[in-house]
């Protein structure tokens, strides 16, 4: 029963102990990352585009609630390979909250063979935050699309909605003193 009382007098103590105040601390001597990043990346299955069509990657960043953070952006990178896995393009926007953005291939810009050359597409969401931000609550809520068109007439051919997710290699890095 001691123990129990003197572990729970020493948890008080702490507890209630002053904690160091912001202004307590010089501002040169404050770190913070430059920048704090949340990603994702999603990929498509594959799909064959001929002569005359046009692939087309859609992202809609849903994100929501919450102010939105001075500072921070959502990048959206697109990125359509050939069946090797080789990269034939690649684009990184910027989404809006609540808007949409998209990234197209023509087949012409797709490599020489025979139609229907298979692709698939890759979709990144990155939200990065400077570290002049105030916050950093907020995040990209991405929903991407890939569509086949025909050029001449604009008509979709092939809608795709179903993605899968890639795992997210994180590098190590060294935080600043």
């Amino acid at each position: 029963m001691k123990l129990y009382l003197c572990a729970v007098l020493a948890a008080a103590a702490l507890a209630l102990a002053p904690l160091p105040l912001q202004s307590q601390t010089p501002r040169e001597q404050l770190t913070s990352p430059s920048v704090v990043a949340t990603s994702s990346t999603v990929t498509f299955g594959m799909t064959g585009i001929a002569a005359g069509q046009t692939a087309r990657v859609n992202a809609l960043n849903l994100a929501s609630g919450g102010p939105i953070v001075a500072g921070g952006s959502c990048q959206v990178t697109a990125t359509f390979l050939d069946e090797g896995g080789k990269t034939l393009a690649t684009q990184t926007l910027p989404a809006a909250q609540g808007q949409s953005v998209h990234f197209d291939l023509p087949r012409s810009q797709a490599d020489a063979g025979a139609d229907p050359v298979e692709i698939r597409a890759t979709v990144s969401a990155v939200f990065s935050v400077s570290a002049t931000a105030t916050a950093s609550a907020a995040a990209c809520s991405i929903v991407p699309t890939m569509e086949i068109f025909t050029q001449s007439t604009g008509v979709t051919i092939t809608h795709l909605e179903t993605t899968h997710a890639l795992s997210a290699i994180l590098p190590l890095t060294a935080l600043p003193d």
